[in-house]
């Protein structure tokens, strides 16, 4: 007997046809792609005389990241945009098929639910990538050093945090599928995540309380992995500590966004409120 999957033409074939139109819609608006890039040269340049402004004061503290805090703060600010993409792009589709009146149908077809709302924000992190791309690019034209950089590390420890946001991600869109209006999860764990995660400023200037409830933000553990692997060429022997805490923190969150949505559109069909907006 043939998966629900398998009558559709499988997940990949989902996963392309939403990129696809996806990609064609944002397409369209051309404008929106100039804003972009401008907006992230902008942050760029503002990281920059930032850092020289304030970036001698950290002093020590950032040494296990490559001494600059210019470098420091530019993988802060591109990885927090995964992280707002995770918490963010599948309810902001969530959202969108309420509004519009086709988040029903999109429910009713013989897709599994995770492979539908997965698909609806591959094309947001496609652009999260680009974004990262050009943080990077400008990154190093300002004087960011990446010589040393462990890619494969890198690689690795950047995939592990996409799934770890789109599982905080998945809770956030059953909020949505309840209340419709509003995301109080992503509002909670984005500004936690900013104040606590080391964004822009090493965790260890925090309190000693602070500290530990940082460890449960995937986004802590996320920035660790990426500064030491990409800013000092480190790699899993001296990594291995937060790239399981991450790993450890993505199995938990990721059932739980699972079993959070699956509940949430039983509740939404059983009291009829799956179409209302």
């Amino acid at each position: 007997m043939r998966t629900p999957e398998e009558a559709t033409g499988g997940w990949p074939q989902v996963a392309r046809a939403t990129f696809v139109r996806d990609a064609r819609t944002a397409m369209s608006y051309r404008t929106g792609f100039l804003l972009t890039f401008v907006g992230s040269v902008l942050n760029i340049l503002g990281i920059f005389f930032l850092s020289r402004a304030f970036g001698e004061t950290l002093g020590p503290n950032l040494d296990r990241y490559g001494g600059t805090y210019f470098a420091f703060a530019v993988v802060g600010v591109a990885i927090s945009t995964f992280m707002a993409v995770g918490m963010t792009g599948i309810s902001s589709r969530i959202r969108e098929g309420q509004m519009m009146g086709t988040l029903e149908l999109m429910l009713l077809s013989p897709n599994r639910l995770g492979v539908l709302l997965f698909s609806s924000s591959l094309w947001s992190h496609a652009q999260s990538l680009a974004t990262l791309s050009l943080y990077l690019l400008a990154g190093a034209v300002l004087g960011m050093d990446l010589g040393r950089a462990n890619l494969p590390m890198a690689g690795a420890s950047l995939a592990l945090s996409i799934v770890a946001f789109d599982a905080l991600g998945l809770i956030a869109a059953s909020v949505v599928i309840v209340i419709k209006q509003g995301n109080p999860v992503s509002l909670f764990f984005g500004m936690a995540s900013v104040l606590l995660s080391g964004v822009l400023y090493p965790t260890s200037v925090l309190p000693q309380g602070l500290q530990a409830l940082s460890q449960l933000l995937p986004l802590t553990h996320a920035l660790e992995l990426m500064r030491r692997s990409a800013l000092a060429g480190e790699g899993i022997d001296t990594l291995w500590r937060p790239f399981l805490a991450l790993a450890l923190l993505t199995a938990v969150y990721f059932p739980i966004g699972l079993w959070a949505c699956a509940r949430a559109v039983r509740i939404a069909q059983t009291d009829g409120s799956l179409a209302q907006y």
